[in-house]
């Protein structure tokens, strides 16, 4: 979890390949998965999807992996309250595991600059000063419910090279090289 252009997706993707484990990316699914025009607007707006469209994706997703019996990053959720309560709902019956939830800190400035580089249709001004205030409005009171939940949050410095984000990524979650 993080603020847009964290590095959410290239450190979710970098650990899934350490750990050899999928990689769940809620926004890709969205973008690939849905061809309602009205959705895909919300999208290109910078605009959070629906609950009831968001989880019916994740959801088949997670079946479609086995995730009750193995390990997956998800890159992108919850991205609700509503999404984390059925997340630790998950957990508590045993649906699914949660390990750590790492959040990526980056200022807004960084992040900015980040997202401008990449050129994604959904990454414009606009789009960007939007998914500031919801890191503001859900992304944070998110953390303090999964906290809340005892689910452990780690802080890494998102603003670091790959290389040393990675290596603390690794390092708080305690995981061992194979």
């Amino acid at each position: 979890m993080g603020l847009a252009g964290s590095g959410k997706s290239t450190q979710g993707q970098i650990l899934a390949a350490y750990m050899h484990c999928p990689w769940i990316s809620t926004g890709n699914l969205l973008r690939e998965h849905n061809f309602d025009p009205t959705v895909q607007k919300q999208m290109l707006a910078g605009e959070i999807i629906s609950d009831e469209i968001t989880l019916k994706v994740l959801d088949n997703e997670l079946n479609r992996i086995k995730a009750t019996t193995r390990e997956c990053i998800l890159d992108g959720t919850p991205r609700t309250i509503n999404q984390a309560e059925w997340l630790v709902a998950k957990v508590k019956a045993n649906q699914l595991k949660i390990s750590a939830v790492i959040h990526l800190k980056i200022s807004p400035e960084n992040s900015k600059a980040r997202l401008l580089s990449r050129q994604r249709p959904d990454d414009h001004e606009e789009a960007i000063d939007e998914r500031f205030i919801e890191y503001e409005t859900q992304v944070k009171p998110i953390l303090r419910y999964l906290k809340d939940n005892q689910i452990k949050v780690f802080d890494i410095d998102g603003s670091q090279s790959l290389g040393n984000v990675a290596s603390d990524i690794v390092k708080d979650l305690k995981i061992k090289a194979e």
